[in-house]
């Protein structure tokens, strides 16, 4: 359902340490008005309908309908000039633009 490449899970955590935040990550999609949805990442809490999965002893939740409409999702991370963040792709790509851009953890 979830995969981390190499740096990510390191970079999550290092992340919500910083914050000092323990709470599950969220994959969901978000609006960025013009353009086609995107995936994020959000510090929540689990919803009772939610499909769970730990990864490098992270916590992940994502929507079963979310998961329907985008499948397997591969959260990588950059640290280049110009593009710091995570990097967030799905099996079933939401916008032609997929993997374009970084993002944060929202909180």
């Amino acid at each position: 359902m979830i995969k981390l490449e190499a740096n990510a899970g390191r970079a999550i955590k290092s992340f919500l340490a910083e914050k000092g935040c323990q709470q599950p990550i969220r994959i969901q999609l978000q609006s960025s008005g013009c353009c086609d949805p995107s995936l994020c990442l959000e510090a929540d809490q689990i919803r009772v309908s939610d499909l769970v999965q730990e990864v490098d002893e992270l916590m992940f939740v994502i929507s079963p309908e979310t998961y329907q409409l985008v499948g397997e999702v591969t959260i990588s991370y950059r640290d280049e000039p110009g593009r710091k963040g995570f990097l967030i792709t799905s099996l079933k790509p939401v916008s032609e633009w997929e993997g374009f851009g970084v993002s944060i953890i929202k909180f």
